[in-house]
């Protein structure tokens, strides 16, 4: 174990990692701005009111819960329940979430436990039957350590979800009469927290996620599901059914982060960095209505790097801000199942088992967080606003047409957060609104799916989306409204 310190903290001293704190550990991808909504807020999540602001800035509670070796900081128990409420502007959904859990740590052990139901409400459902108005999805967690001495604890957490729905999925499939989702979502972390002697914190944290879901897309008549998809043995195009389709949705990551963050000299001032790494795989995309690649598996490199600072005046009033940039790199592909001739069939294209088709994606996003908050005796007011910009180019080759494209988007998602809370010895309530803008209803321009370049009838999100549009992307703009009431007791 001393040796993973002293590592850490070489590290540290060439400045090749240096903020904590538990964000952005997994690396969300899009190449759409869609409005998944905030169906993941299940916990208490990091400085929710002041923006996110995370890397130079604690927050006992929810630091514990997305690195569990940080409960060993924890000097008293606690049990929290949070109701959540959620609905996307212009009939796109919503969702209501009741959460409770509790934190406790001794002298040497500590845990923690925690489940969460949650009642989803479809975007523009078809029928009145009660299964396609609405979802049930299920979350558990359980998380424990130890104290490895006074200043180093060791953690591991595990997540589950069983899903019945996920945000966004539903407008996806704009022309469908019904979409059936069934899965499951896992999170497994294993983290290291310790303090230095000149007041800085360091973090390890290592992870696995899943994501394994089924999508159910059931369509009014033949001509509705006539969206064409690749048969299993060769390149031609043929319907799955006469009015529905099913397609799955994997994706595996493996993650890294690392954490740091001190005093800044003498001052109230506080600096730290973070550096995190995924990789992941993506064994099934689903057929998505947006997309003209059907099926295509692949595989992704993402990373973060940020710095963040925060400062905390005698007077309560603490203010902070967070930078972060993100650089990602996808590729997927479609392999032949059988050999791909020209159509006089006197010459092999595409040989069994090589590419078809092949997207290569370069992603460099970016997120800007800032917020202030002010604690006083008995009550407490924070406000912030986080941005971040999405920007990727998609490189496109077809092997059987022998055509190159390319593609260019980018897009800005806005979140804004306001809290209000009362603070008494035994119980403290928090009220938090958020709003997210900037994202909403994609379409293509150019595709055939879209109706006045954008879907007519979609946290942050857990899953990816990671599909080549099949044209310029359009916008119907949509508008995330969230309400959470956070309700802490501390147990002395």
């Amino acid at each position: 174990m001393k040796k993973v310190i002293l590592l850490i903290v070489v590290f540290a001293s060439f400045g090749l990692f240096r903020p904590t704190h538990s964000v952005a550990q997994l690396i969300n991808l899009k190449t759409a701005p869609v409005a998944t909504g905030d169906q993941f807020l299940v916990q208490p999540p990091v400085n929710t009111g002041m923006g996110g602001v995370s890397i130079a800035l604690d927050d006992t509670l929810a630091d514990a819960l997305a690195n569990p070796a940080k409960t060993g900081r924890l000097n008293t128990a606690q049990i929290f329940m949070n109701p959540t409420f959620y609905r996307i502007t212009d009939g796109n959904g919503g969702a209501k979430t009741l959460s409770v859990g509790g934190l406790t740590a001794g002298d040497y052990w500590f845990g923690g436990l925690g489940i969460a139901i949650q009642d989803m409400d479809r975007a523009s459902p078809g029928t009145n039957l009660l299964k396609d108005e609405s979802s049930n999805n299920n979350y558990l967690w359980v998380q424990g350590g130890r104290r490895l001495g006074t200043q180093t604890s060791l953690g591991g957490r595990f997540f589950w979800a069983g899903l019945d729905a996920m945000g966004g999925v539903d407008l996806l499939y704009p022309r469908s009469q019904r979409i059936e989702q069934d899965g499951h979502m896992l999170d497994v972390r294993l983290g290291i927290d310790g303090k230095l002697n000149n007041g800085g914190h360091y973090e390890v944290l290592t992870l696995f996620a899943r994501t394994d879901m089924t999508h159910t897309v059931s369509y009014g008549s033949p001509c509705m599901a006539c969206q064409p998809t690749f048969a299993e043995n060769s390149l031609t195009v043929v319907p799955e059914s006469e009015n529905s389709r099913k397609n799955k949705d994997k994706t595996n990551t493996w993650g890294l982060h690392l954490g740091y963050d001190r005093p800044f000299n003498e001052s109230t001032w506080r600096w730290g960095s973070i550096l995190t790494l995924n990789y992941k795989t993506h064994p099934k995309i689903p057929n998505y209505e947006l997309m003209n690649i059907p099926r295509d598996p692949g595989n992704t490199w993402a990373f973060n790097i940020g710095l963040g600072t925060s400062t905390t005046a005698d007077d309560g009033v603490t203010f902070g801000a967070d930078v972060i940039f993100e650089p990602v790199w996808s590729n997927t592909w479609v392999e032949a199942q059988n050999d791909i001739m020209n159509t006089d069939e006197t010459k092999v294209l595409v040989e069994k088992g090589e590419k078809t088709i092949e997207n290569d994606f370069a992603f460099l996003n970016s997120v800007v967080k800032t917020g202030v908050g002010w604690r006083g005796r008995h009550a407490l007011l924070e406000a912030g606003i986080s941005a971040k910009t999405f920007r990727y180019e998609l490189k496109q080759n077809d092997y059987v047409e022998d055509t190159f494209r390319k593609q260019r988007e980018h897009w800005t998602e806005w979140n804004f957060s306001l809290s209000a809370g009362a603070l008494f010895e035994s119980v403290e309530i928090t009220y938090t609104a958020l709003i997210t803008a900037g994202t909403g209803q994609p379409g293509t321009v150019s595709g055939s799916n879209v109706a006045e370049a954008g879907f007519s009838n979609m946290s942050a999100g857990a899953g990816d989306f990671i599909f080549a549009p099949d044209g310029d992307l359009a916008l119907n703009n949509a508008n995330v409204v969230t309400h959470q009431v956070s309700v802490t007791l501390p147990i002395r």
